[in-house]
């Protein structure tokens, strides 16, 4: 009898256990970079809310961009000083240069396509990294809308970059314009404006969203796309600890809801560009668009082989085969 009532005691103890672990509310502090004006901004501000919605308040996300700067977050979240971040790809280029393969030249520069290969490759090999270096959980990726180059002078050949000073956003663009005699001058990002201005700087590659945000077309009338860097991912990344502590029944609801939110970045990626650029133009600036021809000419092997040859070393010495990678990325699109 004693026995019995033991079992009953221990099991109504689980049961009021599993209920006070249901009906516990978390919070997540989660760091961004306030990139006013860009697609990962608007869809950034927006999580918060969604997340109380489809949690019923269970899960509340509260965004910092100043509690810790942008290339120190994804090191944040390893040592759990944030609980999560929407870290930006080009931040690791040093660290995990594995995850910046959308930056190499001629390589991925349609998102549609590479969306596609999300979940056939690159979202696992992405999860990989964030889980093996930084000890953090990928639940949602996307893309900055489409990248532009901004400069007083018009770059209507590959020519036209010779000498020319300018604020790239990633290491592997960097090295194709010293290629290409262009000569990488770096700026912090919240001073990329007055450095155009002021004659640091000749050139900026940016997203067309944020130079609508941060007002180039006061200090610039020159719009060029050359589809350089196309690709600019963002990973929503959640620090492991963190993560194993929400319920076993929460965890789905906010996984579906953050693939959710990703679906619809995506969709809204063409529309969000082109109205960028309209905004743009409409703003007095004079768009140019590299044809075919100048885009071969700068995505030629002369031009790119070195820059592909340096990212292999950087994965080498990072113990990620980047190599690999590339002949998996080319041979999807092959396929598609």
């Amino acid at each position: 009898m004693r026995t019995q009532s033991l079992k009953i005691a221990a099991a109504i103890a689980a049961l009021v256990a599993s209920a006070a672990a249901t009906a516990q509310n978390f919070k997540w502090t989660v760091g961004w970079v306030n990139a006013n004006g860009s697609s990962y901004a608007e869809t950034v501000k927006t999580v918060p809310a969604r997340i109380e919605a489809a949690t019923k308040g269970r899960l509340k996300i509260e965004l910092y961009d100043t509690l810790v700067a942008g290339p120190e977050q994804p090191a944040a979240v390893r040592d759990g000083r944030l609980d999560a971040s929407f870290a930006v790809s080009p931040w690791l280029s040093a660290e995990a240069p594995y995850v910046n393969y959308g930056h190499l030249p001629g390589l991925l520069t349609d998102v549609g396509q590479y969306q596609k290969m999300l979940d056939p490759l690159l979202r696992g090999e992405t999860a990989k990294v964030w889980r093996d270096k930084y000890k953090a959980i990928q639940l949602a990726t996307g893309v900055f809308e489409e990248q532009c180059i901004i400069s007083k002078v018009p770059l209507k050949t590959v020519a036209d970059f010779s000498g020319k000073k300018i604020r790239v956003h990633n290491t592997e663009a960097g090295a194709l314009m010293s290629k290409i005699g262009a000569v990488p001058t770096p700026v912090p990002f919240g001073e990329i404006v007055p450095a155009l201005q002021r004659g640091i700087v000749d050139v900026v590659m940016t997203s067309v969203g944020t130079a609508n945000g941060f007002g180039f077309p006061s200090v610039a009338k020159q719009l060029s796309i050359w589809k350089i860097g196309t690709i600019v991912p963002w990973s929503f990344v959640v620090n492991e600890g963190a993560w194993a502590k929400l319920p076993a029944d929460l965890k789905p609801v906010v996984e579906a809801e953050l693939r959710k939110i990703e679906n619809e970045h995506f969709a809204n990626h063409a529309a969000f560009s082109k109205d960028a650029i309209d905004r743009l133009v409409k703003s007095g600036m004079t768009l140019y668009v590299a044809p075919p021809a100048e885009q071969a000419k700068m995505f030629s092997n002369e031009n790119t082989s070195s820059v592909y040859e340096n990212w292999y070393k950087l994965n080498e010495r990072s113990g990620t085969d980047g190599r690999a990678l590339v002949k998996k990325i080319n041979e999807l699109k092959a396929k598609s």
